[in-house]
């Protein structure tokens, strides 16, 4: 987590390993090499039928393999502007990027718990019952860190919800 300016919080992913990048290049590859035989068999005129039923095929793969290499490629970015209240989401893959704005009157407290595929997952919430799914971890330390970093930045209180039930505020004053 960086802090860029004091008004916005940077929350990078790390970057992608080379053998995901390479996985990544060979579904991309696969799915450009369907579309160029996509292109070569509508230039040669084939009969209709034949046409769409190797269409439907190759869209089926072509779709497997584009689909997983965003998979293998992409990172998500969060940048919180604190004195505009924006949340922006920013998903890169290679140099494109796109961005969802989240606008946000009051940041409340930031909370970890224990999701259903067994990691710690972050979130940050505001306007009553509303809130913005922020990260995913594998210990219950890295969230707990995570969420006092960003507490201690926006200055709102910690919510443990790993245990059903069984909620509690941690209070920041006795942790310093």
């Amino acid at each position: 987590m960086k802090n860029n300016k004091k008004s916005e919080i940077l929350i990078s992913q790390k970057k992608r390993s080379w053998y995901e990048l390479v996985l990544a290049a060979v579904f991309y590859g696969v799915f450009i090499y369907l579309l160029g035989i996509v292109i070569y068999v509508v230039y040669l005129g084939i009969p209709v039928v034949t046409f769409i039923k190797l269409l439907t095929s190759l869209v089926s793969v072509g779709g497997f393999c584009f689909g997983y290499g965003l998979i293998f490629s992409a990172t998500k970015d969060i940048i919180i502007n604190v004195t505009d209240s924006i949340i922006i989401t920013r998903y890169v893959v290679g140099p494109f990027s796109y961005d969802v704005k989240s606008k946000v009157t009051t940041f409340e407290y930031v909370s970890f718990f224990l999701d259903k595929w067994g990691e710690y997952a972050t979130n940050l919430w505001y306007v009553k019952n509303r809130h913005y799914k922020m990260c995913s971890f594998k210990s219950k330390e890295s969230a707990y860190q995570f969420c006092l970093d960003l507490s201690t930045k926006l200055n709102i209180d910690i919510l443990d919800a790993t245990e059903k039930g069984n909620f509690k505020w941690i209070e920041k004053d006795k942790l310093k």
